[in-house]
């Protein structure tokens, strides 16, 4: 996990080098251009003048571009956002460079460039750079098609845009979050004897396995069929120590995906729809069960990404509408019809109750290890009760929530980059959106990531924050009741202690449920949860202010 995240940065810095030594030579290019080889130059600028003005003039353009981030923006390639930081750090460059011009003009003895020929350089090299940006999108998009141009195409940038186009994002730069795949560690045969008893067209080409999430191992299968169609499919075995109860699981999956089809309709699905369908086994079963487990298969989603944190306060808005959205088109179905697959998995105080017991039995010898994690969740005890208190004693009601409101289980589109779909459905059970908000919460505004090691980075982005609460609310709010807007500044810090009190029983008992990629994870991870409740706590009282802010703004009857 760690190699992976060096590459990501390796790559990223790379890119981003190469951005700067392309400007640079564009820009030496029309230097020579205007002020050599062009008919106007019969009287050139002196040597000593026209290094200075060379160097002078790009320092003023770098300078700018710097404090608007264009080389350090994700988003540089392909967004209006991105062309607007290009434009407006040119232009201001290009009038700190004409003033300079004019100043050091007075200098004695100092012959400048004409006011003309600059200007028209300028003007020039600005729109040089932008046609450049905007070539080099249309050719990346080009390049991922699957024509015979199209692989010449892709050579080419790869080569001079040092471009990975597994990446899906214009401009090579990784996200954390997008799936890194590698081949399957088992033979694709025995892969391939189970994916052929599903339902599923075509001829298997290739199975990948996509390392990521705790739970469920997942793969990305490939199909050709005679007429020489592509088709992808997901394959998932199901971890039937987290999920025994392998038929509600799957009866729960089909009620959820079954009510949201043609139902939950996100911005940036388009004619994908925003939910994943079922593919069923021959035998028309949702699942398959044999001696290597239990697998299902659902439908693939193309030309998307997901993201592990959010890259903006714009996306974690987006994401904020879209379980927001869930939520409320969830909630004309039957509570009763889903099943509880995971029982008390959203009840921090009975999660509580069990990291007590593994304390108590220790069957690893690593309680002596972590005894400051414990009496830091001892002290805040009393506090872990009050969202399952209000919902046994029926002052919040009970709802179909999904319980796992990670940004990852969104995707989005790779060019609207807007949400797609939400995944990831084994959750959705009977509980309370105050977990889901506040999950969302805990993974999207800390600022560090989820196994950070030095805790300093760890702390709660309170502008991350408005961004997804004023997106949820704005989606979901008015079905909310008035209890429940009310004990929403709670939900974040009640969800990070539990997640925190989670991935610290699974460390004490041996890393039996969460995935780990390194001796103590489960404890880096409990640590960062734990950090980042601390900085929550500090901030509760901005984050009232924050909440009863878009509450009156949308008219929300509760008081915080």
């Amino acid at each position: 996990m760690e190699l992976h995240n060096s590459v990501i940065i390796k790559e990223r810095d790379t890119n981003r080098w190469m951005m700067l030594v392309y400007d640079i030579l564009l820009y030496i290019v029309c230097w020579i251009a205007f002020f050599v080889f062009h008919p106007s130059s019969a009287h050139p600028l002196p040597p000593l003048t026209s290094f200075t003005y060379l160097f002078v003039g790009f320092a003023f353009y770098l300078i700018f571009r710097l404090i608007f981030k264009c080389y350090k923006q994700i988003l540089r390639y392909g967004t209006i956002g991105a062309f607007s930081r290009e434009i407006a750090a040119t232009i201001l460059g290009t009038a700190v460079f004409m003033g300079f011009n004019y100043l050091f003009a007075k200098l004695p003895g100092v012959q400048r460039a004409t006011f003309v020929a600059l200007l028209s350089f300028c003007a020039v090299y600005v729109i040089l750079c932008l046609f450049m940006r905007i070539a080099y999108c249309y050719l990346y998009t080009f390049a991922t098609k699957n024509t015979k141009m199209a692989k010449i195409i892709k050579k080419i940038v790869e080569i001079f845009g040092f471009v990975d186009f597994d990446s899906k994002v214009p401009g090579a730069v990784l996200h954390l979050a997008l799936e890194h795949e590698e081949d399957v560690p088992e033979p694709i045969n025995e892969q391939q004897r189970i994916v052929e008893k599903f339902a599923i067209r075509g001829t298997v080409t290739s199975i990948k396995q996509i390392n990521k999430g705790y739970i469920n191992r997942t793969y990305r299968v490939k199909t050709v069929s005679d007429s020489e169609h592509i088709h992808k499919y997901t394959l998932q075995r199901i971890n039937t120590n987290v999920f025994p109860d392998v038929d509600a699981l799957m009866e729960n999956y089909k009620l959820t995906t079954n009510h949201l089809f043609g139902k939950m309709h996100l911005k940036g699905a388009g004619m994908r729809g925003s939910v994943q369908t079922i593919r069923t086994t021959k035998d028309g079963c949702s699942y398959l069960k044999d001696d290597s487990g239990c697998w299902r298969m659902v439908s693939y989603f193309d030309d998307v990404f997901s993201l592990d944190i959010p890259e903006s306060p714009e996306v974690f808005y987006h994401a904020g509408v879209a379980f927001g959205t869930f939520l409320k088109e969830m909630s004309d179905i039957d509570v009763s019809q889903i099943k509880e697959v995971i029982p008390n998995f959203h009840n921090t105080k009975s999660r509580y109750l069990d990291l007590e017991k593994a304390i108590e039995e220790d069957a690893k010898d690593r309680v002596k290890d972590v005894l400051k994690e414990i009496e830091f969740l001892r002290q805040r005890k009393e506090n872990f009760s009050i969202i399952s208190d209000a919902l046994e004693s029926g002052r919040i009601p009970l709802r179909v929530c999904h319980n796992d409101c990670n940004l990852n289980n969104i995707l989005f589109d790779n060019e609207t980059r807007l949400p797609v779909a939400i995944i990831d459905l084994d959750t959705v059970m009977p509980s309370s959106p105050l977990y889901d908000f506040g999950d969302s919460m805990r993974i999207g505004t800390n600022t560090a990531k989820d196994d950070e090691k030095d805790l300093s980075k760890v702390s709660c982005d309170l502008t991350l924050y408005e961004s997804y609460a004023r997106g949820y609310l704005e989606a979901c709010g008015d079905i909310l009741t008035k209890e429940e807007l009310e004990l929403l500044p709670f939900a974040s810090l009640i969800i990070t202690a539990e997640d925190g009190i989670r991935f610290l029983m699974d460390h004490i008992q041996g890393d039996i449920y969460y995935n780990i990629y390194y001796p103590e994870q489960n404890l880096d991870r409990s640590r960062t949860q734990l950090k980042l409740l601390e900085d929550m706590e500090r901030k509760l009282p901005e984050i009232k202010k924050i909440l009863k802010r878009i509450y009156a703004d949308l008219n929300l009857k509760a008081e915080v």
